[in-house]
């Protein structure tokens, strides 16, 4: 069974885990597939159908011959939630008011593209996302090197952003975050799933429109089983270097982020999902006048 499926499958998770889009889909739930090598009899993880499904014993022998049935090349997924607070690389985006999201993914073989986008309520906030990625792996290692578009048709600077206007008449932005109408990003993601119900990850983003542009994130996702087949708990951990991705007045620690969500799979395709997640910042978040933040994330997602 090709397990990097459902690596694949985690850009479908709009509203998972960490709140993330565009290359954070790429990481998220690459847990699930430890869950799935310790138990190969129990359902696929979310929004990641199974590339060989595991023939049942139906009452019979193991040892009798059971017709397999073929090998899944393709998938695909949508995903809808609410996000009360949208934050993003530890910017929170919308203010005290949330978002509403969607998210339409599809994986063939080891390609997988998605597009995300993202409304706000009560707030000008919009955002679209379109992703491609492809994923290798070797033994319990994968890489995923990707692309993502991302578009912010507001395009204005935020409130964490001021100017600054010298006597001398220069003219300078001091410790800014702004919002780029276009954005044109590289990422690579590198984990194992060696660990059973933990999968250590790192993520590289580069924003090609706004050098220096960098963004580091190292990672940990949980995958706990507490109802077979029914109800999975989802716990992880990140912290994430800025190197002029947020902004260029601090570069280093950006946040330290955390929480949990819980996945209900209601039936073979639809799952619905809930999470709470915190938030804090650090020293080039605190540059921008970006504090800690909080928020909560629930939805439901249909795979095929």
């Amino acid at each position: 069974m090709k397990k990097i499926h459902s690596i694949l499958m985690a850009m479908a998770a709009t509203a998972m885990i960490c709140g993330a889009h565009g290359p954070g889909h790429a990481h998220r739930m690459t847990s699930a597939e430890v869950n799935e090598a310790l138990d190969e009899q129990g359902p696929a993880p979310l929004n990641a159908p199974t590339a060989t499904p595991p023939a049942k014993a139906d009452g019979k022998s193991f040892q009798e011959v059971v017709v397999e049935q073929p090998e899944r090349i393709w998938g695909a997924s949508l995903t809808t939630g609410y996000e009360s607070r949208h934050v993003h690389y530890g910017v929170n985006e919308t203010g005290n008011q949330g978002a509403w999201t969607n998210e339409v993914a599809l994986w063939i073989g080891d390609f997988g593209v998605s597009v995300w986008n993202g409304f706000g309520l009560g707030n000008d906030f919009e955002e679209w996302d379109f992703t491609a990625s492809y994923a290798f792996e070797v033994g319990p290692v994968f890489f995923i090197p990707g692309y993502n578009f991302r578009y912010n048709p507001q395009s204005a600077e935020d409130a964490h952003g001021h100017e600054d206007h010298s006597e001398e008449g220069h003219h300078e932005e001091e410790a800014s975050h702004a919002h780029l109408e276009y954005n044109n990003e590289l990422f690579a993601v590198l984990g194992t799933n060696a660990i059973p119900y933990i999968t250590p990850s790192t993520v590289f983003i580069w924003n090609l429109n706004d050098t220096p542009g960098g963004f580091l994130e190292f990672r940990i996702d949980g995958d706990v089983p507490v109802i077979k087949e029914a109800l999975t708990l989802n716990p992880y951990a990140l912290l994430g270097l800025n190197f002029g991705y947020n902004t260029t007045a601090e570069y280093g620690l950006n946040n330290f982020q955390f929480g949990i969500q819980a996945d209900w799979q209601i039936n073979k395709y639809l799952t619905a999902f809930a999470g709470i997640n915190y938030s804090i910042a650090l020293a080039a978040l605190e540059a921008i006048g970006q504090g800690n933040e909080a928020w909560v994330n629930a939805g439901v997602s249909v795979g095929f």
